[in-house]
């Protein structure tokens, strides 16, 4: 039962987010470690204790409200960043959290420092009103380069039994019930090099490895129709092929982005296009390989969790969110599969801001953002 009712404390929020944009933790190579160090000693400091789970220099951090408890929902965001990018591109130092008309900028400002600095101050709250439910919050590592933190803390069973989760990536909280899978593949392709003045004595790596991707991405792939996740895309990112420009190219490869949705699968995905360039007479030279995978996620429109986070952002911003899914991928393709955790996305900040130069935040958003968490926490305290 709460017996108090706290009150944000906005310079506290801004401080620690200066502090977290102030310390690079760029990935790669994933500087985490740093930021993780500014996190926990600010929350040991409201006697908020800590569980580390992972390598030291990478660390994920879970926070709890009820030391060592756990109880239905879990909030969580990562301490990664993208780099910085050519600094010429950018209006504003990317580590200095300059404020300007309301906007913070810095890299990480929306993705995510912003939000994961709203959590915080969310849990610190919650604790002081003394609520009889634990909350727990959790800050990962390496999101930005597969999830392989929310995969440390899947394994370590520390979150086991949570039934719901808020993932804190910038919505302009607006509510996400799902988000698209990603499935990486590389085309490789294999020639015989001749001179370029005699190609008729080679077989170009180059030509057939471009025929395959016609023939890979030239039709769409079967797939579960819903409205909510919306449709699969499929994207050429790189292509490297040859030596020289008058020798025939006796090596490519290509590397293919897809988002996918229900009904596709990586296996499925890998068959189907081998079979595309089985069909077109390349497979002797020319086949599909694995890289990276994550599933398509999907939360059910009724869940309660859906149904309190849109509640709550209404009630608090006077706009009530209409449902989507996100085209990127989360820890939420990790903890929803392998947690069974049931996962609404909804932070603060635009995701078009997101890995761009002078990226920001706006602060009334990451402030909104703190009432938003703690009304949703508030009512799973019942």
């Amino acid at each position: 039962m709460r017996l108090v009712v706290s009150v944000m404390n906005e310079s506290r929020v801004l401080a620690l987010l200066k502090d977290m944009i102030a310390t690079n933790s760029e990935n790669p190579p994933g500087r985490e470690d740093e930021v993780a160090k500014i996190i926990r000693d600010h929350m040991e400091a409201h006697g908020i204790s800590c569980k580390s789970v992972g390598p030291s220099k990478r660390p994920n951090l879970i926070f709890s409200s009820h030391e060592g408890e756990k109880g239905e929902l879990v909030m969580h965001g990562h301490m990664d960043t993208v780099p910085i990018g050519n600094p010429d591109s950018w209006d504003y130092d990317p580590f200095a959290s300059e404020i300007v008309d309301g906007l913070l900028y810095g890299r990480g400002a929306c993705d995510m420092k912003g939000p994961v600095a709203a959590l915080t101050e969310a849990l610190i709250q919650y604790t002081e009103e003394k609520h009889d439910k634990p909350l727990l919050i959790l800050t990962t590592s390496d999101e930005e380069s597969g999830c392989s933190g929310a995969e440390e803390v899947a394994k370590s069973g520390l979150l086991d039994g949570i039934r719901f989760g808020v993932c804190a990536e910038p919505t302009d909280l607006q509510v996400l019930v799902g988000e698209k899978g990603i499935f990486w593949s590389k085309v490789i392709a294999e020639g015989k090099s001749a001179h370029g003045s005699r190609p008729e004595e080679g077989v170009n790596a180059i030509q057939a490895c471009m025929d395959a991707l016609n023939a890979i991405v030239s039709e769409p792939y079967p797939y579960e129709q819903h409205d909510l996740l919306g449709v699969p895309t499929i994207s050429i990112g790189m292509i490297q092929g040859g030596i020289k420009v008058n020798v025939v190219a006796a090596h490519c490869e290509a590397q293919v982005d897809m988002r996918t949705v229900k009904g596709q699968t990586p296996n499925s995905l890998l068959e189907q296009m081998n079979e595309r360039i089985y069909a077109i007479g390349l497979s002797d030279r020319v086949h599909v390989e694995y890289i990276h995978g994550k599933p398509a996620v999907l939360t059910p429109a009724d869940s309660e969790i859906v149904d309190i986070a849109v509640e709550q952002v209404e009630k608090i911003t006077g706009n009530k969110p209409t449902l989507s899914s996100a085209t990127y991928g989360t820890d939420c393709s990790v903890l929803q599969p392998k947690v069974g955790i049931l996962n609404v996305i909804c932070g603060p900040g635009s995701i078009e801001q997101a890995h761009q130069p002078n990226e920001f935040v706006k602060l009334d958003q990451v402030y909104q953002s703190v009432e938003v968490y703690l009304g949703i926490a508030r009512k799973f305290d019942r």
